[in-house]
C-alpha cells in the first residue's frame, strides 16, 4: 500500500515537473510571429489594461497566446493526429484522412445567404450589360466523395451549384466544369494535401471556359509541363501535421504564343509592385508553394500580354490563381480582383471597361462567402 502511494506521489511530481518545464521553455524560448508548418500567423501577447482585464479579453488572449506559443507545439499537434489515427478516427481537426489524401469536412449550406449572393450577382450583371459569367468549381471532397468515410456528411456541392445556376439571370453565363472534372478524376486534378486544384485541374476548366467563350484553348501537346517542386505540403497538412499523404507536385504550364508583358500588383495598403511574370518562383522555397501562382492574395492584379484579344475581369478566390495564367494567351488585359480585401470594387477598377467578366470560386468558399454581396451595391 505504501509502495502504491509512493508511486502515486512520484507520478504527480513527474507530471508537475514536466508541465512546469514546458511552461518554462514556453516563456524563455524565442517567440515566432509565423508558424511555418501550420502556415499561419500566431497571436500576439495581449495588452493588459483595466478594461481588457474586466472584460475578459486579456485572459482569453493570454490563453490563446499560451496555446499557440507552447513549447514543441507542432510536435504535439503531430502526436495528437497519430493518437487519433491509432484510435481509428478518420477526422482530425476538421480534416478527413482517407485513401492517402486529405479532404475538407462539409459544413451546412446557408441557402438564405446564397440567395442574397445570387441577387447581388443578378444586380451586378444588369449594371454591367450582361457580360458576367460564373464558374463554381467543386472541391476534391465532392469529386472524390466515394473515398470519404462512410459516416461523413454529404458535401451537396452539385446541388448547390445547380441551385445557383438555376437562379442566376439568363444574361449570366453558367460555366459547368463539374462533369469535366468528374471525367478526369483519375488524373492529378487536385492536390492531396491542399484545398486547391492542381494546374492540370485548372487546365481542364480552362478548356471548358474557352470553348464557352468562343476561343480555341491551347492544346496539351503545345504545352510544356515543368515539375517545379515535388515537396508541397498544403493547407490540409498544416491542420494535421501528418505525413500519411505524399507531398504534392507543383506544375508550371508554359507554351508559345502570347507573352506576358507586365504584372502590376496593388496591395490593400495602396503600395504597388511591378513584375514581368505571373509565376512567382521565390515561393518554391517557402511552405505555401501554391503562392507561386500570382503570389499572396491582394485586392488587385493587372496583367497585360501581347495576345491582342480584348480584356477580361476576374472576380475570384484563390482557386483562380493557377487558372489566370492560361487566360493571358487569349486576352491582352487580365484584371484580377479579390473582394475580401476591398470595400468597393469601383475603388480599384471599372467593370464596364472589361469585355468579359468571370466570377470564379470554389463551391465551398462560395457557399460561405459574404463579400460577393458587395457587387450588388451601386458605386457611390
Amino acid at each position: 500500500m505504501k509502495t502504491a502511494k509512493i508511486f502515486h506521489i512520484l507520478n504527480i511530481i513527474l507530471f508537475s515537473v514536466t508541465v512546469a518545464g514546458l511552461c518554462l521553455f514556453t516563456l524563455i524560448l524565442p517567440k515566432r510571429d509565423f508558424s511555418e508548418p501550420e502556415n499561419r500567423y500566431l497571436s500576439d501577447l495581449p495588452e493588459f489594461s483595466a478594461q481588457t482585464w474586466f472584460s475578459g479579453d486579456f485572459t482569453d488572449g493570454l490563453a490563446e497566446y499560451s496555446r499557440e506559443h507552447f513549447a514543441l507545439r507542432t510536435r504535439w499537434i503531430s502526436l495528437r493526429t497519430r493518437l487519433e489515427r491509432i484510435a481509428g478516427h478518420d477526422e482530425v481537426n476538421g480534416v478527413y484522412i482517407s485513401d492517402g489524401r486529405y479532404f475538407e469536412v462539409a459544413e451546412d449550406i446557408d441557402y438564405d445567404a446564397i440567395d442574397r449572393t445570387v441577387e447581388a450577382l443578378n444586380s451586378f450583371s444588369d449594371r454591367c450589360g450582361g457580360k458576367l459569367s460564373v464558374m463554381l468549381v467543386p472541391t476534391s471532397a465532392q469529386i472524390y466523395a466515394d473515398r470519404l468515410p462512410s459516416y461523413s456528411k454529404d458535401q451537396e456541392q452539385r446541388k448547390m451549384i445547380n441551385y445557383v445556376y438555376e437562379n442566376l439571370d439568363e444574361n449570366i453565363g453558367k460555366i459547368n466544369v463539374f462533369d469535366s472534372l468528374m471525367r478526369e478524376r483519375d488524373g492529378y486534378i487536385y492536390y492531396r494535401t491542399d484545398h486547391h486544384w492542381t494546374t492540370y485541374g485548372a487546365y481542364v476548366a480552362y478548356t471548358v471556359c474557352m470553348n464557352r467563350f468562343g476561343y480555341d484553348p491551347v492544346t496539351l501537346d503545345k504545352i510544356n509541363v515543368e515539375h517545379a517542386s515535388h515537396s508541397f505540403y498544403g493547407s490540409y497538412y498544416s491542420k494535421v501535421l501528418s505525413e500519411e499523404a505524399e507531398p504534392d507536385t507543383v506544375d508550371f504550364y508554359t507554351s508559345g504564343g502570347a507573352e506576358v508583358k507586365s504584372v502590376k500588383i496593388t496591395r490593400a495598403d495602396g503600395t504597388t509592385e511591378e513584375r514581368d511574370s505571373v509565376i512567382f518562383r521565390e515561393y518554391l522555397e517557402k511552405k505555401d508553394k501554391y503562392l507561386c501562382f500570382l503570389g499572396e492574395n491582394v485586392p488587385l492584379i493587372e496583367i497585360t500580354s501581347d495576345a491582342g484579344g480584348g480584356s477580361i475581369l476576374i472576380i475570384k478566390d484563390s482557386y483562380a490563381n493557377c487558372f489566370v495564367p492560361f487566360l493571358t494567351k487569349h486576352f491582352s488585359k487580365v484584371t484580377v480582383v479579390d473582394l475580401r480585401y476591398m470595400m468597393d470594387l469601383s475603388d480599384y477598377c471599372d467593370p464596364a471597361e472589361a469585355d468579359r467578366i468571370l466570377l470564379l470560386y470554389n463551391a465551398s468558399t462560395f457557399a460561405g462567402d459574404r463579400n460577393i454581396v458587395k457587387l450588388g451595391q451601386k458605386a457611390g
